[in-house]
């Protein structure tokens, strides 16, 4: 029986075993008509698979690929499962992407191979397949295997380290450094096995005596060792600028050290920059128990340098840990690293995930979820295939799909876009002349959603009229939804114009409203302002095409109508009430009651008329004052001025005018030089670097008034000036 068979029974029970094996022997004529190289290329593939600890479906579907991959074969339903045929059908998915593409593209490729797995066991199975071709490089043209070790370097290390998949990761590094470095790789392994042997045994003793001793602090502690990969070793070097041979410095030379150590003057320099190349990790349960850990090592090992307090001061990505740097009774130097529990969980899974933390790169979403695949990725070590099976059908990306298009350029969308959505993220000019489109090379209708995977081919037509309105239904983006409205609101100006007019007043006749009594400039103004526009056909396009309902507007424009016409009530009976002293001549009466009403507020030089309220005497209003027109005619009597040189009334003049720097205080100082009595002064900004003024002041009559409107005008700020109605 082949060796891999009986590798079987270590992983699997009985039942799986036979169902792994009954495929096996299925395959073996196809194995040997496709060469020796495939069975072991199989066995390969399953044995990795089965050192993830995946199920045994996921070892079927390793034995069956090579076969599957080479031949398109119908396997037999009996053999493939439902299951199994779905994962087939993502690994697929994932072959087919285009990874020669540009480098800003790569972490797009890398969340969209994650989005096509769905299932975290696609991912692992996949990573496997691309292990073993790592034992049959020799099988690799020159040109294929450049591309692969590109592929190996930029997608599939940078996913087994986000997944913590150690092992693997840790394959995919040694072998592309050792590919892209073969004369650093060769010395950096000779160096290392001088030392490294003898250095893990004495490791295990040292992490022996630990245990021992934090166990009077802890008595859950944890205590284990690695040794730092050598394309981590390598990678450290380089960014320290050092050579291979500092490895010799720290580890040949442990006198050296040592006395260093007993002087207690061992300053931050390059040797202790790689300390880690050999390193214990304690693990305990509370912060307290960190700093007692600490000084316990102290106490058993001589000290190299200060220690580092990523507890007290976390990295900026939250990292927390105790960093020190001991040396051995032999002169070895060894990295302690000692942290709680919570901390190491953090560290590992949380916004500190490792290879974020190495890579120094900020987790954003994806990475959230990233660390939520790697904590189940943890339960391997725990739990029984048969409770993790349901965890690893987890779809990472629900709500998002990628697709890409013919070029390789890789996108993200919302669950149901359309090749409409893509053409617009694209180019506008993509979207307005988009006449058709192809998924994976078939032509499809434009609302044919997308999924994850799809190829996706716009069709364009220079020639084309733009965008259909009925887009604006299909679409789920928002810069899609954008680009149609833009399209509209520039391209069909004239029309939107006129389409808009006649919505708006189609609707103002089914409300019932005066469209007329509406449209005042002042309400207008209030308009623009909230909504941006910039003119009267810039409102009507907008309600044209879309971008603003005709009731928006309506409700808006009869609200301050109302407003208004309430405030103009209220100023009718809030009057200022002042004996006649015969400045004013009531037709026909004599010392009546009068009022100047604050709509329009008379002053002596215009025109007047007065009106008859019911017990409050009578109001004077100017003769073309608006209010008039909603009074009882009948009540309306003729009067006229007096001339009063002791009596002042307020009047009211408003300024349109550039918003400078210094308008209030140049304003102010004019008219103090007018030596004008000022009662009120109001400003108020509007878009565009323009302010409202309104001035209220003491004056004698119209014409001083007249006057002082006519030397506001000459200001230099001064756009509009006129006597407030």
């Amino acid at each position: 029986m082949p060796e891999f068979l009986n590798l079987l029974n270590k992983y699997y029970d009985q039942n799986s075993v036979e169902k792994i094996s009954k495929v096996y022997e299925y395959l073996k004529d196809l194995y040997q008509k496709e060469g020796l190289y495939t069975i072991e290329f199989a066995e390969k593939i399953g044995t990795n698979i089965m050192a993830q600890k995946l199920d045994y479906e996921s070892v079927i579907i390793g034995l069956i690929y090579p076969v599957y991959k080479a031949n398109s074969l119908e396997i037999d339903p009996k053999i493939m499962s439902k299951d199994v045929k779905n994962i087939f059908e993502r690994l697929e998915k994932i072959e087919n992407l285009n990874l020669s593409t540009h480098q800003e593209q790569l972490e797009n490729i890398k969340k969209m191979f994650i989005a096509l797995a769905k299932d975290i066991r696609v991912m692992i199975i996949k990573l496997c397949i691309e292990l073993t071709k790592l034992d049959f490089l020799n099988c690799f043209e020159e040109n294929e295997l450049s591309s692969y070790m590109k592929e190996v370097t930029d997608i599939y290390f940078p996913i087994s380290q986000m997944l913590g998949l150690s092992q693997i990761k840790n394959a995919f590094g040694n072998a592309t450094f050792k590919y892209y470095k073969p004369q650093m790789y060769s010395e950096l392994v000779s160096t290392l096995s001088k030392y490294v042997e003898e250095r893990n045994s004495q490791i295990k003793k040292v992490i022996s005596k630990l245990k021992v001793e934090m166990l009077s602090i802890c008595p859950n502690v944890v205590v284990y060792g690695r040794q730092k990969q050598i394309y981590s070793i390598a990678k450290k070097l380089q960014s320290k600028n050092m050579a291979v041979s500092s490895i010799n410095d720290i580890y040949g030379r442990n006198n050296y050290l040592k006395k260093l150590a007993d002087k207690g003057d061992f300053k931050e320099n390059r040797l202790n920059q790689i300390m880690d190349i050999l390193a214990v990790r304690i693990l305990v349960d509370t912060v307290e128990q960190c700093y007692s850990a600490l000084g316990k090592v102290f106490t058993i090992f001589k000290p190299l340098g200060n220690f580092k307090d990523y507890i007290a001061n976390p990295k900026e990505n939250g990292y927390q840990s105790l960093h020190t740097a001991v040396i051995l009774d032999n002169g070895d130097p060894v990295e302690i690293q000692i942290r709680t529990f919570e901390m190491h969980t953090y560290a590992e899974y949380g916004f500190a995930a490792h290879w974020a933390y190495k890579e120094k790169k900020k987790v954003d979403e994806s990475g959230v979820k990233i660390n939520y695949i790697r904590s189940i990725m943890d339960l391997h070590k725990e739990k029984s295939n048969d409770e993790l099976l349901e965890l690893m059908k987890t779809d990472v990306y629900s709500g998002k799909i990628f697709v890409q298009s013919p070029m390789g350029k890789i996108l993200d969308f919302p669950e149901g876009s359309t090749p409409v959505d893509f053409a617009y993220a694209i180019h506008s000019n993509i979207g307005n002349t988009c006449v058709g489109a192809k998924i994976n090379g078939r032509m499809v209708p434009l609302t044919t959603p997308m999924n994850n995977g799809d190829t996706i081919e716009i069709i364009t037509n220079p020639n084309a009229k733009g965008p259909s309105r009925d887009w604006l239904k299909i679409v789920k983006t928002n810069g899609a939804k954008s680009k149609i409205n833009a399209f509209f609101k520039r391209e069909m100006k004239e029309d939107n114009i006129k389409k808009g007019k006649s919505i708006l007043e189609s609707n103002a006749k089914l409300k019932n409203l005066n469209l007329s009594k509406l449209m005042e400039d002042k309400y207008l103004e209030e308009v623009y302002d909230k909504y941006s526009f910039q003119s009267l056909e810039d409102m009507y396009a907008s309600v044209g095409y879309g971008g603003i309902t005709a009731n928006q507007i309506l409700n808006k424009l009869n609200s301050l109508y109302k407003s208004d016409m309430q405030t103009r009530e209220q100023k009718e009976y809030s009057l200022s009430d002042y004996k006649n002293d015969g400045e004013i001549e009531i037709k026909g009466f004599s010392n009546l009651l009068t009022k100047i009403a604050r709509c329009c507020n008379p002053l002596p030089g215009d025109e007047i008329i007065g009106y008859i309220s019911r017990g409050n005497g009578i109001t004077i209003h100017r003769k073309d004052c608006d209010a008039l027109k909603n009074l009882e005619f009948e009540r309306l009597i003729e009067c006229s001025w007096h001339k009063n040189d002791n009596k002042d009334f307020v009047g009211s003049i408003t300024m349109l005018a550039n918003d400078t720097n210094n308008l209030m205080a140049d304003l102010t100082k004019r008219l103090n030089d007018e030596k004008v009595n000022l009662v009120g002064l109001v400003a108020k900004k509007r878009q565009e670097n323009k302010a409202i003024i309104t001035i209220q002041l003491s004056i004698k009559d119209k014409a001083e008034l007249d006057y002082l409107i006519n030397k506001l005008k000459q200001l230099p700020f001064a756009i509009e000036v006129y006597r407030t109605v």
